[in-house]
């Protein structure tokens, strides 16, 4: 049997709008143990509220969009299993879209999001969304009054962002490899237009110059932050002699090369010292663990919800910029510690 407010009302001897305010935590003048017994009767008969009424009566739907570019990549699933559970503990439902790094799937599902009338959307965005023209985009912004957060991505448009430290994570992991005296030190990179790519590049070549050392341009490579693009570039990569160490813009094109090297008989681990970003699981269980930068998703998360729903609560666009620091998770990759 499915229980009303009206049941426990007449069970508790009061008004449903004494249970209406108890339940809801409402400011009242109703003493505490009152307020426990109306508790504890709803808890016997195992009451829930109607969903669809409270969402009616309150104007909202407690649905989030979240819009994330792939979500075979491991970074990318372990920001969705935090984000999904900061917002379930907050008694938010995830409506997840993966929009396989299309810009204009990811103008569909914003639209579509807005239509179906979701409370905000968080959004990871693609490579190809920095690609589109600032008017596009604030065109797109603008089209819905609900709150649209970036994450992992920080941007110059009337947006909230939520992000780490790009430039100051490619910093530690190059200079990590100049003091363990790594004299010919490659860098892997996104495309021009890639999140977060450039950041990444100018921490490298900003540490490089710091340290005397030239910044070769034969010695950046660029890629697609995917498996397959490291194991592309590996050969070239490992047929310079002179390169002793490797910074890469993630650790999938890590992979990429190693399984290269693996499939090449290229002791790669002593050939290499080598250093990337994400911490993504996979990184633990090689035969010499890899060396990383840490993107603490469970922060990004928790970060990125906050301004959300602070942003949907006041019923106001605030612009809150957040950067988060990254962290350096030293392991075997660096030969050095072989």
């Amino acid at each position: 049997m499915k229980y009303t407010m009206k049941d426990i009302a007449k069970k508790a001897n009061v008004s449903v709008t004494t249970v209406s305010l108890v339940l809801n935590n409402r400011i009242s003048r109703i003493s505490e143990s009152k307020k426990r017994e109306i508790k504890n009767i709803a808890k016997e008969m195992n009451y829930h509220p109607n969903s669809a009424a409270v969402s009616l009566s309150r104007q909202v739907s407690y649905n989030i969009a979240l819009i994330v570019p792939d979500i075979t990549n491991p970074f990318f699933s372990s920001l969705v299993k935090q984000v999904s559970i900061d917002l379930y503990s907050k008694g938010y439902n995830v409506l997840l879209f993966n929009s396989d790094n299309s810009y204009e799937l990811e103008r569909k599902a914003i639209q579509r999001f807005d239509y179906q009338g979701v409370d905000g959307i968080l959004l990871v965005p693609s490579n190809e969304f920095f690609s589109q023209k600032k008017q596009t985009l604030n065109n797109l912004i603008s089209s819905t009054e609900k709150p649209i957060i970036l994450l992992n991505a920080e941007t110059d448009l009337q947006m909230s962002y939520v992000n780490f430290d790009n430039f100051k994570g490619a910093q530690m992991a190059t200079q990590l490899l100049i003091d363990n005296n790594i004299e010919k030190i490659a860098f892997i990179r996104g495309g021009n237009n890639f999140v977060n790519a450039n950041q990444r590049l100018l921490g490298y070549e900003e540490t490089m110059k710091q340290n005397e050392k030239k910044v070769d341009k034969n010695l950046i490579f660029q890629g697609d932050y995917s498996m397959a693009c490291g194991y592309k570039l590996a050969s070239k990569i490992l047929s310079n002699s002179d390169i002793k160490g490797i910074v890469s813009s993630n650790d999938l094109m890590l992979f990429g090369i190693i399984k290269w090297a693996k499939e090449n008989d290229k002791d790669i681990f002593n050939l290499l010292a080598m250093v990337s970003f994400d911490n993504t699981p996979y990184s633990e269980i090689l035969e010499k663990p890899l060396t990383t930068i840490d993107q603490d998703t469970q922060k990004m998360a928790s970060e990125a919800v906050e301004v959300l729903l602070e942003s949907i609560n006041s019923n106001k666009k605030n612009i809150q910029k957040i950067i988060i620091d990254p962290h350096l998770i030293v392991r075997k990759s660096d030969k050095l510690h072989n």
